[in-house]
């Protein structure tokens, strides 16, 4: 498809057609191999075994490899063609957690867009989950660019597509984190359709990226990565946007705007340096592409467009005919005017069969029209191949359905099984011609294709008409449609009296104490008092022994009944454990005075922030279809501006806006109490209004003001939350690592379950050298995430460092439930620790043969096997951190093995690289004493080894029990060394004592 087909690229017209908008139609899709792809061998093929072709899946057949986890794959259930994307190899082996995870994979990907892939199921396959999508004709941007920019119309068409797309992904809670110019495929009639999406980006658990982890070894993949994704910091939709300003670069220029030879090369000039200068790659760039490409680079998230639907609105501003050429892709029926007068929103039934034989078609029709008319329904369509009928209510829809699913039940055939597709759906019909049509009908008739047949699904439009007498269970999503079946009753049987049953016997003692009790009170009260309180006593008694005589009645007819207690009626109160999505609109201002505008938005985006600190609410930037819109009318009263806030057409009580604080007070309380939950009590308020200042500031990009509003605010009130998070993050992006350390410790006291803060003070404290500090910390975070991979690491560390193997076991044994790639302690480290390196080595074979590329198990057999003077398994895992580790552990072992072949020159080169890449934590300065011991380089080992002792690395142990250092035991200098890690073993026990 690279080749002859997309040579209308080299036209004027390039594949975005400027004459008249593409037609819709539906076609064979498939996407063209990845030849302009550059990925190392490695890279690709050497993270999934490879699938062969005419291997089958499931029901898929395997074809032609197109990705690195990603087939062409026939379908053999319908014979269609499909992509099959692995998403894992390796699902939980605990029923509870391998369900738990297939459900929230399906329900992340019941995604639709017109400019996104489409997604049409999820399914396990054994221990594998696959992911299938449509194939889709079209060319990578890539591919299509040539090292050429797109002309400023072409540019446009396609950044609002890309933008509208990454948007939509925001508006459903993803992150994309993966967004890249081979991730993006442009069909022939110019429709943008993004792909990429994975596993990590459908459950992400973590508030960090691990792609640099996986991909840092691939230039390619290095070159649309954010800062802050290489750098490990936390990631949120502002990340997404500087890797679509990346591929809108591209777009603009025909080159990527950090170019480098090696991908260590292009990760520093990311990080550190700015992009080339677009009028040098593109001298016709447009000022309006000049301005959308770098509102999107800033390195600081912050300075970034603030969200998607800005960066749409941008583009739709510099030219309003690229949403219009969008526009055309949208799935948008067209509506006869003479059949607008029989649209109608009803209930449908629909089935179709999976053969292609007539007589299939009749015995479908004829099966299943006898359930639609037992039910009072009517078949809208009887001569077409689908059976679609009306039902006229969820009731009578679902036992329609129910039946039909019963009578298709191949045990309940006789000869050849019929098999057959059923779906209940609902939603607005037209009917053209006598046939049934409109987006609801294209919807259905989508999902059906992808049905397996038999089984009876129900879509999520039908649920929300109603849930009849029956329970539903999540079944995922097919075409983007979310999905559910219906759980079949349990078999009734007595139920034995549980802890909420209360028996005719717990009737009469509780009677009997109440009467105890009144009688009590009635001797030391008056008599008038007493009479009144025995007469409540005996009205009480006669209705507690009304209870237990009707208890007794229904225990003896109706004892094959369950007890269970009623079922809360309407919106449940917002919990952390079930938060409630909200959503606030920009305010309206009824008079036109631009301060009271400004008031009016100073007082939304407080409310926002400090909406984001609540455990218990997830604000989100659109509005969420199972969630709450709120906003807030602006007016002048008789007694000066007042606002009043509104939750849809509801309206709450006008408060006086006298300043920022009081509307962002009202705002507060007002959606606090509609989701029904706990407000809180905030800052005074100078330190609202700070706050609120430096909120408006950030969204202007306006660093100075921001810094001096946000510690005013931390001035005022050093308690309050929202201050102190804003501050930790704004600090720590802007290089104030001090100031950022005591935002993060006021937050971790304020609000003990924030992890990120908590993770901020463990690494700060750790820098020190303060174990003490360091421990309480990650041990706070562990309490709240048990499989903290950073916290179980690092105590593994130093606790086989202090010689403490009943916790580092401990660790490891906690460390099996963490991704294998992220565990860097292995059961031989103790080994190691002990001096006792030819010992420790089969154990990591072992290990390595189960987890081939893990990172830190590379560096250390590496490394170990240059101390060994074996180039040969060294060389094999130098290729393995090419991928791997390329930044810290690839630089360390050239650097190991540079020194065994003499190369001093290399040796220092490259362990200067690994430094520079280093973490607290890591053994960097040990390792580089063992350098300096391999060039025999005394006073460089020395001094090496004095660096490890004051950054109080863990290798205390090692240190004191390698052989390979024994030369230096007359050195006073290592004799202080020495003397240092002793201490330190004591230190390091007595931090870890803490951790429970």
């Amino acid at each position: 498809m690279a080749d002859g087909r997309w040579q209308m690229a080299e036209h004027a017209g390039r594949v975005w057609p400027s004459a008249k908008p593409p037609t819709r139609r539906r076609r064979a899709i498939r996407q063209s191999p990845p030849s302009a792809i550059r990925h190392p061998p490695s890279a690709i093929y050497n993270v999934l075994p490879l699938m062969s072709s005419n291997q089958s899946l499931g029901p898929w057949r395997i074809g032609e490899r197109v990705g690195s986890s990603v087939w062409i794959a026939e379908d053999t259930r319908n014979g269609k063609n499909v992509a099959l994307k692995l998403l894992t190899r390796t699902l939980p082996k605990d029923p509870g957690r391998r369900e738990t995870l297939i459900r929230d994979v399906r329900v992340a990907a019941a995604l639709y867009h017109s400019f996104l892939v489409p997604i049409l199921e999820i399914e396990a396959v054994g221990d594998t989950l696959v992911m299938i999508l449509e194939l889709v004709e079209g060319s990578t941007l890539t591919q299509i660019l040539h090292g050429q920019p797109l002309e400023r119309a072409q540019f446009f068409r396609f950044a609002h597509q890309l933008a509208s797309v990454v948007k939509y992904l925001h508006t459903k809670m993803l992150l994309h984190g993966n967004i890249n110019g081979d991730a993006v495929l442009v069909t022939h009639e110019g429709q943008v359709r993004l792909a990429g999406l994975n596993l990590t980006n459908l459950v992400r658990r973590e508030k960090t990226s691990l792609i640099y982890q996986q991909k840092g070894g691939d230039p390619r993949a290095v070159s649309y990565m954010a800062p802050e994704q290489i750098a490990s910091l936390s990631i949120d939709e502002r990340t997404d946007i500087f890797s679509t300003g990346v591929v809108l670069f591209e777009a603009a220029t025909g080159k990527l705007p950090f170019p480098g030879e090696n991908a260590p090369d292009i990760a520093r000039l990311v990080v550190e340096s700015q992009p080339i200068s677009p009028r040098g790659a593109n001298p016709d760039i447009d000022k309006d592409v000049l301005a959308v490409v770098g509102a999107c680079l800033f390195k600081d998230p912050f300075k970034r467009v603030k969200d998607t639907r800005a960066l749409v609105e941008m583009i739709e501003k510099a030219d309003p005919m690229a949403a219009e050429f969008s526009s055309h892709f949208e799935k948008r029926p067209v509506i006869a005017r003479t059949s607008q007068r029989e649209q109608r929103q009803t209930i449908l039934f629909i089935a179709d069969v999976t053969s292609d034989h007539e007589e299939d078609v009749t015995r479908m029709q004829q099966i299943l029209g006898e359930s639609v008319y037992l039910f009072d329904g009517k078949v809208i369509d009887p001569f077409g191949r689908r059976l679609v009928a009306e039902l006229p209510s969820v009731e009578s829809a679902l036992e329609a359905g129910r039946k039909a699913e019963f009578d298709l039940d191949p045990e309940n055939q006789t000869g050849d099984v019929l098999q057959a597709r059923l779906l209940l759906h609902a939603g607005m019909i037209e009917m053209r011609d006598g046939e049934p049509a409109g987006p609801t009908m294209e919807k259905a008739i989508h999902v059906l294709e992808q049905l397996p047949p038999n089984a009876l699904y129900i879509t999520e439009d039908f649920v929300r008409e109603g849930r009849g007498n029956v329970r539903f269970r999540d079944a995922g999503a097919r075409a983007g449609v979310k999905l559910f079946t219906i759980v079949q009753p349990e078999p009734v049987a007595a139920v034995a009296p549980t802890e909420t049953s209360v028996s005719t016997a717990e009737l009469e003692a509780e009677a009997a104490a109440e009467n105890a009790a009144l009688v009590a009170k009635e001797a030391a009260q008056k008599r008038k008092g007493a009479m009144v309180i025995a007469v409540a006593a005996i009205v009480l008694i006669a209705i507690l022994g009304g209870a237990a005589l009707m208890w007794q009645r229904r225990s003896a007819t109706d004892t094959a009944k369950p007890v269970a207690a009623a079922a809360p009626q309407g919106p449940q109160p917002a919990t952390a454990a079930n938060p409630r999505r909200v959503f606030v609109a920009p305010f309206t201002v009824e008079a036109p005075d631009p301060a009271l505008a400004d008031r009016a938005k100073a007082i939304q985006l407080g409310t926002i922030e400090i909406l984001k600190t609540f455990p218990e609410l997830r604000v989100t930037d659109a509005p969420a279809p199972d969630g709450d819109s709120f906003s807030a009318h602006v007016r002048l009263g008789a007694a000066g501006a007042e606002l009043v806030p509104r939750a849809g057409a509801k309206s709450g009580q006008p408060a006086a806006m006298l300043d920022v604080a009081s509307g962002i007070r009202a705002m507060v309380l007002y959606v606090t109490t509609s989701v029904q939950t706990q407000p809180r009590t905030y800052a005074a308020a100078d330190a609202l209004n700070s706050f609120a200042d430096a909120v408006v500031a950030r969204s202007l990009n306006d660093s100075k003001r921001t810094d001096t509003s946000l510690r005013a605010a931390m001035g005022s009130d050093p308690n309050f939350l929202p201050a102190q998070l804003m501050a930790m993050k704004f600090f720590a992006l802007s290089g104030k690592s001090s100031d950022a350390l005591a935002a993060a410790k006021q937050v971790v006291t304020l609000d003990p379950s924030n992890l990120d803060a908590a993770r901020n003070v463990a690494r700060a404290m750790l820098m020190t050298g303060d174990l003490q500090e360091t421990f309480a910390a990650y041990d706070l975070i562990l309490k709240r995430d048990p499989n903290d991979a950073e916290g179980l690491n690092l105590i593994a560390r130093y606790a086989a460092s202090a010689g403490d193997a009943a916790r580092f076991n401990a660790m490891l044994v906690r460390l099996r439930r963490v991704a294998a790639m992220q565990v860097a302690a292995h059961e031989p480290d103790l080994i190691a620790q002990s001096g006792r390196i030819n010992a420790a080595i089969p154990g990591y074979y072992k290990i390595e043969e189960m987890i081939p590329n893990n990172p830190a198990l590379s560096l250390k057999i590496g490394r170990f096997s240059v101390l060994r003077h074996s180039l040969e398994i060294a060389d094999i895992e130098q290729k393995k951190l090419m991928t791997s580790d390329p930044l810290y552990g690839l630089h360390m072992l050239n650097a190991y093995i540079a020194a065994e072949k003499s190369d001093r020159a290399t040796a220092m080169r490259e362990l200067s690289s690994a430094l520079d890449a280093a973490e607290q934590g890591d053994q960097s300065w040990t390792c580089a004493a063992e350098v300096h011991t391999v060039l025999k380089d005394t006073p460089g080992a020395l001094a090496a080894l004095q660096k490890a002792a004051q950054r109080k690395e863990p290798s205390a142990a090692y240190i004191l029990a390698n052989p390979l250092f024994g030369y230096l035991a007359n050195e006073p200098k290592f004799q202080s060394v020495r003397d240092q890690f002793t201490k330190q073993q004591d230190e390091t026990k007595a931090a870890l004592a803490q951790i429970k």
